[in-house]
């Protein structure tokens, strides 16, 4: 990626509709929320996700799906998908994806599941959610799914391999598993970021934070070898960079790095604070003074750094895999 010459920053807008109240048939487990350092945390299986569920974190959720659409050309996925009936979004957030897929698809049912009842309630008719936990035991039923997506798992999975067998079970012959992943550490191609930048420090520990929980954050390259290794045919592996804010040339990847700065920055207090006080005993104050450095490399345009991100997609094959006769 080239460069730009400097130019002011653009500002950036954006609101969420109030999310209507939670289906009271939900247990009061699951709207029981946590709170810690002023950010609100899932209830249901509480500590299990280290990112927090509150309005703040659902603003960035959508900040970061228009992004993605950005990357993606527009589209709301790369797989080619036909045809669906039924499609589910693991780990879903705000929602916004699965609301977006029933509109695209009306004749399809979507269902996205998540540790936390936040999603609206005013949906189209074929678009639902659930609390679930994808870490347990899928209940869904064999052969069911026309379309399995995730994004931003990360942090989320401790057993990949298990993860994988499980989508692979629960799709058709025939459908389609996509996941867009991405990592924390910083990359740079001409040496521009300093020394001690404080922006590839965080990303290293975020690193070692989820590593030591044993919920890895993969090299992106991983996602289509677990692929692969769960029976997936017709894997398709694209690697994008994600500028670290608008310091590209080209004026398409200079937008997206606008929105990948936009949600770094809304987001690095809640991505951080509960990992490093939690896992690796620092005090909030040590937090908020470190991640003021960062903040300041996020949008510092000299430095020309970008993280991995990935969008992956297979296929569960038609025909059951058979072993090859012996001659």
């Amino acid at each position: 990626m080239d460069a730009d010459d400097y130019e002011r920053d653009s500002t950036f807008g954006g609101d969420r509709a109030s999310l209507a109240s939670s289906s009271t048939s939900l247990q009061s487990e699951v709207t029981r929320y946590e709170f810690e350092h002023g950010r609100r945390y899932h209830g249901y299986q509480a500590g299990k996700y280290y990112f927090p569920n509150d309005e703040k974190e659902l603003n960035r959720i959508d900040i970061e799906h228009h992004n993605q659409r950005l990357q993606m050309n527009g589209a709301l996925h790369l797989c080619p998908l036909e045809d669906p009936i039924e499609i589910i979004d693991i780990g879903t957030g705000s929602g916004v994806w699965c609301i977006e897929m029933a509109e695209a698809y009306p004749g399809s049912q979507v269902l996205g599941i998540d540790l936390s009842p936040v999603q609206p309630s005013w949906v189209p008719p074929n678009c639902h959610f659930e609390v679930d936990d994808f870490e347990l035991d899928w209940t869904y039923g064999d052969d069911r799914f026309d379309m399995i997506n995730h994004r931003f798992l990360i942090g989320s999975i401790s057993n990949h391999s298990h993860f994988y067998k499980q989508a692979y079970a629960a799709l058709k012959p025939g459908g389609w598993l996509e996941l867009v992943e991405m990592e924390a550490l910083l990359y740079c191609d001409d040496d521009t970021v300093p020394p001690d930048s404080a922006l590839r420090k965080w990303g290293e520990l975020i690193h070692e934070v989820f590593g030591k929980m044993g919920r890895p954050f993969l090299p992106v390259e991983r996602y289509r070898e677990h692929l692969q290794d769960a029976g997936f045919e017709n894997v398709t592996f694209k690697m994008v960079k994600r500028p670290t804010c608008d310091w590209p040339k080209d004026r398409r990847i200079k937008e997206i790095g606008r929105f990948c700065a936009l949600n770094l920055l809304e987001g690095l207090e809640g991505f951080t604070m509960a990992p490093f006080t939690r896992v690796l005993g620092w005090r909030p104050e040590e937090v908020t003074v470190f991640l003021a450095r960062v903040r300041k490399e996020i949008i510092r345009r000299r430095i020309h750094g970008y993280m991995k991100s990935c969008v992956v997609y297979g296929q569960k094959p038609l025909q059951p895999q058979q072993q090859q006769p012996h001659h």
